[in-house]
């Protein structure tokens, strides 16, 4: 593997909200029989904010996350392990996008294996024994 493949292997593809949940589709029947697919979704400001002890001169902080600002877009972030992808959704639309990610992810829950439940039988005050 080359050091380009090496770089490319771990870049986030930056979709468009549609191609997101297309791709997402993808994802979970990639993994359907073994596999995890991690999904996030964050609000984000877009904005880096500067490390600290790097010298820069720290920007207003709180203009910057003030939560009334309308500059607020949903991150989505979704990875298998071997591919990374991500959307950037308006607030405007993030409830249809959030109702269509649901679809999705309870289209593709049938993999799931149920838990073994443990008896409660047995189960007596403690301190005193069964004669």
């Amino acid at each position: 593997m080359g050091q380009d493949e090496a770089q490319n292997k771990h870049l986030i593809m930056l979709l468009e909200p549609d191609g997101f949940l297309t791709e997402l589709t993808k994802m979970y029947t990639r993994n359907k029989e073994t596999g995890t697919v991690w999904v996030t979704l964050k609000r984000s400001a877009l904005k880096r904010l500067p490390r600290r002890g790097s010298g820069v001169a720290v920007v207003d902080a709180e203009v910057i996350l003030d939560p009334s600002n309308s500059d607020w877009v949903v991150l989505a972030r979704a990875s298998d392990g071997k591919k990374k992808i991500s959307a950037t959704v308006p607030l405007q639309k993030a409830d249809r996008f959030n109702k269509s990610m649901t679809l999705i992810q309870k289209a593709h829950m049938d993999g799931l294996k149920e838990t073994a439940k443990k008896s409660k039988k047995g189960r007596g005050v403690v301190g005193k024994k069964k004669a």
